[in-house]
């Protein structure tokens, strides 16, 4: 019935976080501090699984580390630009060659 089906769904959608995103407790337990944990993951998921299609990437595992690695790589060339260096030579200090 419609009840079950929306029950299954919701269900999947935790097991969905908790799996691949490791959502794996509440930190706040009022209803404000759920729902703002609950749109922050629900962001975070969408932002991941965008990067997976943009990227034609497999797998959830391999489509976070290569998430995490650009994210740091575009942070820290935003840091030593904010510090007056060159962001150019982020890629030789991380060792990652650019595209």
């Amino acid at each position: 019935t419609l009840l079950y089906k929306s029950r299954w769904d919701i269900e999947v959608f935790f097991k969905f976080l908790k799996q691949e995103l490791n959502f794996s407790h509440l930190i706040n337990r009022s209803e404000n501090g759920i729902m703002v944990v609950l749109y922050t993951t629900m962001i975070a998921a969408t932002l991941l699984l965008t990067y997976k299609e943009i990227n034609g990437l497999k797998g959830y595992k391999i489509m976070k580390q290569h998430f995490l690695n650009e994210l740091e790589k575009l942070l820290m060339k935003d840091i030593v630009a904010l510090c007056g260096g060159d962001p150019n030579k982020v890629d030789l200090l991380l060792k990652i060659p650019p595209k």
